[in-house]
């Protein structure tokens, strides 16, 4: 996403959560898949506040503080933002930028606009106004480093490591929770794959160095309908985004986390299973090379 692209994801979100002086925020934070607590955001004016040290745990970005001036250093792999408690305006490398308001210090938390997260660690942003769940992503070079690997098991176990970000519907899965995770990869690639956990499935594609969701849905497991996907003959209750078409076969992958054991067979486009196994879950890796798998 450009810089551009980025201001306008936090512009709209600026303007879709209305106005006040100070507020509690209904907006949820995820920043490299981990949530923000709800506790230390809120909105200013219309504005949502983080708290600085979320910009902390993306990579590439170290922040010192200095107590007698209430100034805070950004360092971004060498190009330095200084932000000072109480102002409108910081220093972005040679650049002066103004933020909409003025950054504080809340229950000994320094709070900035979330825009100011985006401009000082050079991260995707994106708004989700469906869940009101605001993105900030920036995979790390060990991450994005193995995915481009020429080794499919270690480009496939980055994959899912990604940022993920989402523009659609959010739905919980619903059932009898038995701590199975299933990723299907279209086989010998590692640039999309599917995961289900218990009646939902989810649909990702490789963007920006960010996993994308294209495509969800929930499934009635007891109602044997077409659903498009030879991997999934069950009737599909819900769903948003734009489901896609899979030509050839599937990689399966079925993560049993209570046995520490991961399952694994090829389905064809008939939903047939070919050559199923199991083997112990690697905590390295869950992914590995499937026998007869094409690449």
């Amino acid at each position: 996403m450009s810089s551009v692209s980025k201001v306008a994801c936090i512009s709209i979100l600026g303007l879709t959560l209305g106005a006040g002086a100070a507020q509690a925020s209904s907006t949820h934070i995820i920043v490299n898949n981990s949530i923000v607590s709800s506790d230390e955001t809120y909105q200013s004016h219309g504005i949502t506040m983080v708290p600085l040290n979320a910009v902390q745990s993306l990579p590439g970005v170290s922040i010192t503080w200095n107590n007698s001036t209430k100034t805070v250093t950004i360092d971004r792999n060498g190009e330095k933002t200084l932000l000072k408690v109480g102002q409108k305006s910081a220093t972005l490398g040679s650049k002066n930028i103004t933020l909409p308001v003025v950054t504080t210090l809340k229950n000994g938390r320094i709070m900035v606009p979330l825009r100011f997260i985006a401009d000082s660690s050079n991260a995707y942003v994106s708004w989700n106004p469906k869940s009101q769940t605001a993105y900030v992503a920036k995979a790390n070079n060990e991450i994005k480093n193995k995915y481009t690997s020429d080794k499919l098991n270690v480009s496939r176990g980055a994959a899912i490591k990604l940022p993920k970000v989402s523009n659609l519907k959010e739905y919980t899965p619903k059932g009898y929770e038995n701590l199975n995770t299933d990723y299907y990869f279209p086989e010998g690639k590692s640039n999309s794959f599917f995961i289900q956990e218990m009646d939902v499935i989810s649909y990702y594609k490789i963007s920006n160095d960010c996993s994308v969701l294209i495509w969800t849905a929930r499934f009635d497991s007891t109602k044997r309908e077409s659903s498009g996907l030879s991997f999934l003959p069950y009737k599909l209750v819900e769903q948003d985004g734009q489901k896609p078409t899979i030509q050839g076969r599937i990689t399966h992958f079925n993560f049993m986390t209570a046995v520490g054991e991961i399952s694994y067979n090829l389905i064809d486009n008939t939903g047939k299973e070919i050559n199923p196994g199991q083997k112990t879950v690697d905590p390295t890796n869950f992914f590995f090379d499937i026998p007869d798998e094409q690449k």
